[in-house]
């Protein structure tokens, strides 16, 4: 199962091939926030940790309209504090302000990269493709370190993306 960092790691090299259109921010969040709903069933010991957040049908609906609404208030809201932090990670985003439609576009990529890796590595998310069928029929086990190598790789890649910019400076 790929760790919740990697998941905004794997699809942020976008970020760095076209900063105007791509929501630093936007990307991020819709791609690790959903990761909240397991972490809530792990500390209330509830055996199933994946449930509906972790399906297509939220995740390509209600979940990047909520996300995409805190991130276009937060990027309004605390555009000074948002930019120092941009600074500090050395990201250098060209504007801080993105429209809506950008931001929405980037948590809907967000929301559905992070359940395509996840239901190929985890067995118990009922709700991937819910209300179609209830179950993982993506599952592929023993072969899922094939999806989480492939993360990783992603992640890495979106390291060295990162890193070709501050050599250019």
């Amino acid at each position: 199962m790929p760790l919740t960092p990697f998941h905004g790691l794997a699809v942020f090299f976008l970020y760095f091939k076209n900063k105007r259109r791509i929501d630093p921010l936007a990307l991020l969040a819709s791609a690790t926030f959903i990761d909240l709903e397991p972490l809530y069933y792990i500390l209330i010991g509830e055996s199933l940790d994946h449930q509906i957040w972790h399906g297509f049908a939220l995740a390509l609906t209600v979940y990047p309209v909520l996300i995409a609404v805190t991130v276009y208030s937060v990027e309004r809201l605390f555009d000074h504090k948002l930019w120092s932090t941009y600074t500090a990670l050395r990201i250098k985003p060209p504007q801080i302000k993105y429209p809506l439609l950008s931001i929405y576009l980037c948590c809907l990529l967000g929301g559905f990269s992070h359940i395509f890796f996840d239901m190929f590595t985890h067995k118990s998310m009922p709700y991937v493709i819910y209300p179609l069928f209830f179950g993982n029929p993506f599952y592929i086990g023993q072969v899922s370190g094939i999806v989480e190598v492939t993360v990783v790789a992603l992640a890495l890649y979106s390291v060295f993306c990162w890193s070709k910019t501050q050599k250019l400076d």
